[in-house]
């Protein structure tokens, strides 16, 4: 905040004193007491969060102006939450009232209400005043009556844990600790922006509560004195924090004003002084009545200069910008024409100025030249200025690399380059880095944004000057360079690759990411850099969607899927607005009577040139392009319409993709959908895959929950196939799994296939779940699986999907049992159900 840290291990003597005179003698001197003083405690008189941390504390390290403001906010803060405590209070000493009038004098316990309601409405009496003006400034006793005003009422409620544990019973003492944990807490919270008086209420509630402890001594109150104990040191270190915090804001803001008035004074005092001077110079050039301000800022004598001319000067500084100037300078005078702007580079001692030069010819009485008069600027600090605004409009900000203008500039100039050379070697690569989210949800931006500055740096270390390395913004990086063959950019790619595998060491911890790329080549002239660009970043989604963590050429193949599955979101699009999808039902029979008890809800495309296009194909597409949302809810709404329809029908399953899981409204969009159409929740199972959890597994945790609060019935869709079913079906509470048809399909031609679904079969009957197999297509296979215990079975086996649930519902057991194997397609996994 403040471009300073609070560094505790630096700090810690100050830290430890301060806190402890905040307890026994509010807003006396930290110096004064330990005989040190505070400008050799705080470092310097500037160090802002030490002068912030004594300022909360009371502590007279500013000027009386501005500590009087941070008092009065101090103050304020406290007073705004003054109603919220006198509720606490009274709600507190209702609840403790009956349970002590049973073990305590009513004498007493009327003294000590009459006490604290007196105390209270004196504080509300005081609050009501405060609210009708703001306050702004407030003295030292105004924080000293805070210290007051907290002791009273400390102490008052200190008298609660000394009479339950000394007199009380086990209800009088547990009325009394939750009181007054919520007394220390409470009020140390409320009273956080004056620590002393935070620290006074802490102290007495501590050491009264410690005092009935002993009191009620047995081997049980250890453990209480440890929590009360650790609570208690929490509650300090929370307090001296949030008093810190909250000083450190005016002490920021007091030193952002002097900084203003200082700049303020610096530029009255720069403009007053004349930056530009004179200069003169005779017909051969030759300088003469120099200034002193021309001596000054030539950093020369007069001797030196008057043996000198203004080109001269120029060719002192041996840079390409000053060249170029000193050109231009010598044809103006050569030609004895008037000039004005040009900038030239002067060595002034070592360091390189830049003067601005203007100048008229002079002539005598007779017409003939004499030479020139002018005036000179010394412009370096806005040139440089000038350069700093032009390196922040083409660099990123945090890494200190190209941005992605900059990086458009440059490939645009080389790429005309390359043209004009008849040269095809340019390259361009983008990066995207893997789980780079992660290292910002698990440790925060900070540590995020240290994590891209070192994977910029061993970006630029691999280039060596060589290449152009931008940020595109995120975690997206381009890289452009010049290479003799696709297998060099290749090698190249998989350097950035290896380089960003490494592990980066922030803090105390290291981080490992990796890197995706796709790179592409120059190869046709009629390419600008938005080709290859688009190029590129078709390379990097085939790298993403074949698996992170590895670099990709472009080829022209690449295009012509793009190009197809663009055309196939449109048609998506189209087929979905009109009416151009169904839905059908595929039965799902109970494998010990063969009657059909549910059905899977298929959806399906028959584009009109391609023909039927899988679910596997489209439902990507609708992800990518965002349709799985109201498709989805299409599809739920169809199904469920339908089978509200057929009573027969004991549930109907409906998947539901990992995308259309992630949505926030999902659980009301599924009411909505039950609600419109009249179907019960208990007759819907919702099928899911494991990839839901690795998107955000809290998140799907949650959903799961309030889904089957409902009653609605969750099935663990492809089981078997993924990495951690296992864990799944342990962390979360399933009703079905299924079992992926790739399994039933090996039956008979691989024994393990056999032995996997017994073991599927034996752990969710264990575990209390019902077992689907999918993609029964065979005879053999239905034997199999009613031998091994499978509940319900499906495919094609059992007869083909309808649009209509009615028709699938009358499919009888005598309809399939004994049918031959050939009457049943092969192919059915090309039908498989989504949403």
């Amino acid at each position: 905040m403040f471009g300073h840290k609070m560094r505790p291990g630096a700090n810690w003597k100050l830290i430890f004193q301060t806190i402890c005179m905040a307890f026994l003698s509010p807003g006396g001197s930290v110096g004064k007491h330990s005989g040190t003083p505070l400008a050799s405690q705080t470092g310097e008189a500037g160090d802002v969060p030490c002068r912030a941390f004594l300022l909360a504390f009371g502590h007279q390290v500013v000027d009386e102006a501005l500590a009087r403001r941070v008092r009065a906010a101090q103050i304020g803060a406290i007073a705004r939450l003054t109603p919220f405590s006198i509720l606490a209070n009274v709600a507190s000493a209702i609840a403790a009232t009956p349970v002590f009038l049973q073990f305590v004098p009513t004498s007493y316990v009327v003294a000590w209400l009459i006490a604290i309601g007196g105390f209270l409405a004196y504080t509300t009496h005081q609050w009501f005043g405060a609210t009708r003006a703001p306050i702004e400034t407030a003295s030292r006793r105004s924080l000293s009556r805070a210290v007051r005003h907290a002791t009273i009422l400390s102490a008052l409620w200190s008298l609660l844990p000394l009479a339950a544990f000394a007199l009380g019973d086990s209800t009088g003492i547990w009325i009394a600790s939750a009181v007054t944990t919520a007394m220390i807490c409470g009020g140390a919270f409320t009273l956080a922006t004056v620590p002393q008086a935070a620290f006074r209420w802490v102290a007495i509630l501590y050491l009264s509560s410690l005092v009935a402890l002993t009191l009620h001594s047995s081997a049980s109150t250890w453990p209480l004195f440890f929590l009360l104990t650790s609570y208690t040191v929490v509650v300090i270190g929370s307090v001296a924090s949030t008093g810190w915090l909250f000083a450190s804001h005016f002490v920021a803001e007091a030193e952002l004003d002097e900084r203003g008035e200082l700049i303020a004074l610096l530029m009255n005092e720069f403009e007053e002084k004349d930056s530009d001077w004179t200069w003169e110079a005779d017909s051969k050039g030759n300088l003469r009545n120099v200034s002193e301000r021309f001596l000054h800022a030539s950093g020369r004598t007069r001797l030196e200069l008057h043996a000198m001319r203004m080109i001269d000067l120029a060719y002192s500084l041996d840079e390409a910008d000053a060249r170029t100037a000193v050109a231009e300078l010598e044809m103006m005078t050569g030609r004895q024409e008037a000039f004005r702007d040009i900038v030239i580079g002067v060595d002034v001692n070592g360091e390189a100025r830049w003067w601005s030069l203007a100048a008229r010819p002079v002539f005598d009485e007779q017409g003939a030249f004499s030479g020139y008069r002018g005036v000179a600027s010394d412009i370096t600090e806005s040139r440089r200025a000038s350069a700093l605004v032009t390196h922040l409009a083409e660099h990123d900000s945090l890494t200190g690399i190209g941005n992605r203008s900059w990086f458009l500039r440059r490939a645009e100039m080389l790429l005309e380059r390359q043209k004009q050379a008849g040269r095809s070697t340019l390259t361009l690569f983008l990066i995207d880095l893997d789980n780079f989210k992660v290292v910002n949800d698990t440790s925060g931006h900070p540590a995020g944004d240290e994590l891209l500055k070192q994977v910029a740096s061993r970006f630029a270390e691999l280039g060596k000057g060589g290449t152009a390395l931008a940020r595109f913004g995120g975690d997206e990086f381009a890289v452009l360079g010049q290479f003799v063959s696709e297998e060099a950019a290749g090698a190249f790619a998989q350097e950035l690759i290896r380089a960003a595998r490494k592990p980066f060491r922030i803090g105390l911890r290291d981080f490992a990411v990796g890197a995706t790329i796709g790179f592409a080549r120059f190869r046709d002239k009629r390419d600008a850099i938005d080709d290859l660009l688009r190029k590129a970043d078709i390379a990097l989604y085939k790298a993403k969607e074949g698996g992170r963590g590895r670099a990709l050429a472009f080829e022209c193949e690449m295009e012509r899927e793009v190009r197809e599955r663009r055309e196939l979101e449109a048609d998506l699009r189209e087929a979905f607005e009109a009416g151009g999808l169904n839905v059908d039902f595929q039965p799902i029979v109970d494998a010990r009577s063969g009657r059909v008890i549910s059905s899977e809800v298929l959806v399906r495309w028959l584009h009109p040139t391609r023909g039927e296009i899988p679910p596997a194909t489209f439902i990507p597409i609708a992800e990518h392009a965002g349709l799985i949302q109201p498709l989805g809810s299409w599809i739920l709404r169809k199904a469920c319409a339908a089978a509200a329809q057929c009573p027969e029908l004991e549930s109907v399953a409906v998947n539901l993709s990992a995308v259309q899981f992630m949505d926030p409204n999902l659980v009301d969009q599924i009411l909505s959908v039950l609600a419109e159409t009249g179907f019960p929740p208990e007759r819907l199972v919702l099928e899911i895959t494991e990839a839901i959890f690795t998107r955000d597994f809290r998140s799907a945790a949650d959903k799961l929950e309030k889904l089957r609060d409902l009653g609605i019935q969750i099935a663990l869709d492809d089981f078997g196939t993924g990495y951690s079913s296992l864990s799944y079906l342990r962390q979360f509470k399933f009703d079905k799994i299924k079992i992926d048809e790739s399994f039933v399909a090996e039956i008979g031609e691989r024994s393990d296939s056999l032995a996997i679904i017994s073991a599927i079969i034996a752990l969710a009957h264990n575990l209390g779940l019902e077992v689907t197999a999918e993609g029964v297509e065979r005879q053999f296979q239905v034997d199999a699986l009613r031998t091994l215990g499978c509940d319900t079975m499906q495919g094609y086996y059992f007869g083909k999907p309808d649009a209509n649930p009615m028709k699938i519902v009358r499919i009888r057991k005598e309809d399939w049992d004994g049918r031959a194997p050939s009457t049943a397609p092969r192919k059915s996994a090309s039908l498989k159900s989504a949403s």
